[in-house]
């Protein structure tokens, strides 16, 4: 019996290892654009491996003591990491095939809820949606929230420009 157990984590192990080797080579392979910078603000190794401990401290640092920096922000991710396609068009989260944080976690059949508040997009493609659609409804001069407020429903308001 105790050979059998042992045996069974063997083969369990060996199975998270393939997982990820192969999780790794499809995400490389994926239609995933590349990021805008030339480098992450962590090690590409060390990400793939600590990305969510790593935005879990950045967001108890920033929600629970006031701490902001950009350096491992969720905004500064989406910012370089969620790039425009051939199209001139931002992949959403809901896009799992190009979408950079959407491909990797479907291929883990991680479900993640930070989109629920957060931008899946940078800033800039927020606001631009925002006065197309002020522009589409006839809505000029509107005033709208700070695409950042918006996000996260606190209410600072301010006027787009057409």
């Amino acid at each position: 019996m105790r050979n059998t157990r042992g045996h069974f984590f063997r083969v369990c192990i060996l199975a998270i290892v393939a997982m990820t080797i192969t999780g790794i080579a499809s995400a490389e392979k994926s239609k995933v654009p590349p990021p805008k910078g030339k480098q992450c603000v962590e090690d590409t190794t060390y990400m793939r491996s600590h990305h969510f401990e790593t935005v879990l401290h950045q967001r108890d640092k920033t929600v629970l003591q006031g701490i902001r920096t950009k350096n491992h922000s969720l905004k500064n991710c989406i910012d370089c990491h969620i790039t425009q396609n051939s199209d001139g068009q931002y992949a959403r989260y809901s896009n799992s095939e190009e979408h950079f944080c959407a491909s990797c976690h479907s291929f883990a059949a991680v479900k993640i809820d930070c989109f629920d508040c957060h931008a899946d997009r940078p800033e800039i493609a927020v606001r631009q949606s925002l006065q197309r659609s002020s522009k589409q409804k006839n809505f000029h001069h509107g005033v709208y929230m700070n695409t950042s407020e918006l996000i996260l429903n606190t209410g600072q308001l301010v006027t787009l420009d057409e």
